[in-house]
């Protein structure tokens, strides 16, 4: 039976829990070398208050751990591999009593790097259904998948409703619109975009939980909704009762920890009770995840207090 993760660690299967050796990594990657700063001790160090330095970094990364080759679109998300790789790999540990032969997965709002499917099919040989509803992010994120050779895998699905999560897709002609999906993974919009400011929104205890290295990347339409994360991850709960029979596992990650048992109360008063939350944990940032089932299944998904 899986448990809650309480330890303020990386997933002991991620990669990237021993820190990468920057020096070497820039002496082999030129584009990657070329935003690095030389320190007097000749060794490199990174500003990840640079957006460029960070495209770079996750580029490198994807293609040094997993051989992939990966552009984002100009001003669009850049995903941190590390936090991506929890989540992936929370989903293997869910699945894992199943012992599925197949897994088929949907990544809802896969943006331009198409990360979550491309790691999916690439690590685990996973087949992926990318939902997208931004025309710049569905063309790089084809293009990703091609340029990986991974069309066999993943399919980029053109959302024509921007307010519809599973129905344009379910009710759609693809041919992967008729198959069972295992689970769903969602990386929701975190800012609420009703709000007065919305990115100056005070979301973390600065004295428990120092800011994040990381300079915010991303357009409006990735990073804001109306309602945030909470309103978002609802509709998902929302169109997940109507779908049930479809996918398995629904799980999505949350932003800020005071918005889990707002999520938790929600799926209560569905009578939804087969729940389970997660941390993911990954240097300063802290990310936390909710799944639901509605099947009975061998996966025993432990219900959260």
């Amino acid at each position: 039976m899986l448990r809650n993760n309480k330890k303020f660690v990386m997933h002991p299967r991620n990669v990237l829990r021993t820190a990468p050796d920057y020096t070497k990594l820039a002496i082999k990657y030129k584009d990657f070398r070329q935003v690095c700063q030389l320190e007097l001790n000749g060794k490199v160090s990174i500003n990840f208050r640079n957006e460029r330095t960070l495209r770079e970094l996750t580029k490198m990364l994807l293609l040094e751990y997993f051989g992939l080759h990966v552009d984002f679109a100009p001003g669009s998300l850049v995903p941190t591999l590390a936090l991506r790789l929890n989540y992936i790999l929370w989903l293997e540990d869910l699945l894992a009593p199943l012992e599925l032969a197949a897994v088929n997965g949907i990544d809802i709002g896969c943006g331009s790097s198409c990360i979550y499917s491309l790691l999916a099919a690439k690590k685990n040989q996973w087949k992926m259904l990318a939902l997208e509803s931004k025309r710049e992010n569905i063309e790089f994120a084809r293009e990703n998948v091609k340029r990986n050779e991974l069309q066999h895998l993943v399919e980029v699905f053109e959302q024509p409703d921007k307010q519809s999560i599973f129905k344009s897709f379910f009710e759609s002609s693809s041919a992967l619109a008729k198959e069972q999906f295992h689970f769903c993974l969602c990386n929701p919009p975190f800012f609420d975009s009703n709000a007065k400011n919305p990115f100056d929104a005070n979301t973390r205890n600065p004295e428990r939980r120092p800011a994040p290295n990381n300079v915010r990347t991303g357009t409006d339409e990735e990073l804001t909704c109306a309602g945030g994360e909470v309103s978002f991850v609802q509709r998902i709960v929302d169109e997940s009762e109507a779908y049930k029979e479809r996918v398995l596992i629904f799980t999505s990650m949350l932003g800020v920890k005071a918005n889990v048992p707002k999520i938790l109360g929600y799926l209560r008063e569905r009578q939804i009770s087969n729940v389970s939350t997660t941390e993911f944990h990954q240097g300063h940032t802290t990310r936390w995840a909710v799944a639901w089932s509605y099947q009975q299944t061998s996966l025993q998904i432990d219900t959260a207090k």
